[in-house]
Parts: C-alpha cells; sequence; structure tokens
C-alpha cells in the first residue's frame, strides 16, 4: 500500500507502539494476585517467597520487572524474583548500576546459607508471625552461632547484629525478620520518632 504524506521532505509514521513488557511475563497467565502479593502469614513465609522466585527466575522479563519495581518503590509483593527485603538493601545502597545490584541480589539469594538454615526451622503462623521449630536456639552459619533473632535480622537487615536482637511485635518468641530489631535499629526507630 502505498501511503501519501502531506510533506514531502518527511516520511510517513509506520512505527508501532512500543510493547509492553508485561505481556511476555511468565506470570501474565496467573489469575491470583495473592502468589506474588501475599498478606498475612504468607508475607514472610520463607517457603512461599522461595517458591514464587522460583516461578520468576526463568521469566524473560525478570530483569525488567525489577527494575520497574526499584524505580517506583514498589513496597510490597515480588517483583521479578525480588522480595521486599532485597529491594529495600538495593536501594538503601543507592548502587549507580541497578541491573548490577539486582544481580548481585540474585545470586545473593541464591546461595545464601542464612536463609537455608532460617528456612529449615522456621514455620509461618497467623498475623505474620514465625515460630521457630527446633528445640536448638542457637544454629552454625558459615562456622559462627546465631540465634534465630538474629538469623532473621540479618536476612530482613544483610548485615550481622549489633547487641541484643528481639522482637518488637509483641510475641517475644516470634523470628519473623520484618518484627525483629538489634540496638542499631531500635535506636534508629527512637531517633525518628523524636
Amino acid at each position: 500500500m502505498i501511503v501519501k504524506s502531506s510533506n514531502p521532505h518527511r516520511a510517513p509514521n509506520t512505527a508501532q507502539p512500543a510493547r509492553d513488557w508485561t505481556a511476555d511475563a511468565l506470570c501474565r497467565g496467573i489469575n491470583a494476585p495473592e502468589v506474588f502479593f501475599p498478606k498475612g502469614a504468607g508475607a514472610s513465609d520463607p517457603q512461599h517467597i522461595g517458591r514464587v522466585k522460583a516461578l520468576c527466575n526463568p521469566c524473560p522479563v525478570r530483569m525488567t520487572c525489577a527494575l520497574t519495581a526499584l524505580r517506583n518503590r514498589c513496597d510490597w509483593g515480588i517483583w521479578g524474583a525480588l522480595d521486599e527485603n532485597q529491594r529495600r538493601r538495593i536501594l538503601r545502597h543507592q548502587p549507580g548500576d541497578l541491573k548490577a545490584a539486582v544481580r548481585a541480589e540474585w545470586n545473593r539469594s541464591s546461595t545464601n546459607p542464612y536463609f537455608e538454615a532460617y528456612a529449615k526451622r522456621t514455620e509461618q503462623q497467623e498475623n505474620g508471625h514465625v515460630r521457630w521449630l527446633v528445640r536448638s536456639t542457637s544454629v552454625t552459619v558459615l562456622g559462627r552461632n546465631y540465634t534465630p533473632a538474629q538469623l532473621g535480622l540479618i536476612l530482613a537487615r544483610g548485615r550481622d547484629p549489633h547487641g541484643t536482637t528481639k522482637a518488637i511485635c509483641g510475641r517475644p518468641s516470634c523470628v519473623a525478620p520484618e518484627h525483629l530489631a538489634d540496638d542499631i535499629v531500635r535506636w534508629e526507630r527512637s531517633r525518628n520518632a523524636a
């Protein structure tokens, strides 16, 4: 077909609109948003999070998905095989190269001995609380002993705990990563409250 242009010096616009990256996402066919955006007990369940990340891993738009969540500061859910804690860790360090930071986080989580030790010994409970299942109150990871709360804090903050680590959710035995605080976290909270 021949298209006549009103301006003989300008070619007609034949470009197709950009394709939305979500059209290529493997999760597009899953009609259950709670899988990727769990509420309540599923929000901090390490087994559930691991299963969802496994769905993301072969996705052809995994990087685009992760970058979208980071650039838009998406606070919850699993995007591009990154959970909330991983995205917060990336943004806290404010890397110059987001793609490299995402790849580093993917590599870190796929071989995270802290996560493996935690996931094997915990059970999700109501209201986002997590219970330590084994009798032992310490576990050795990479040659160091940690309490259950210390392991949870390492998963939440990406660093070793400083001082006493304990639950701040009102349930002393809870080891949900987002319910834990060490001396630094408590100090930051008190400073922000003032």
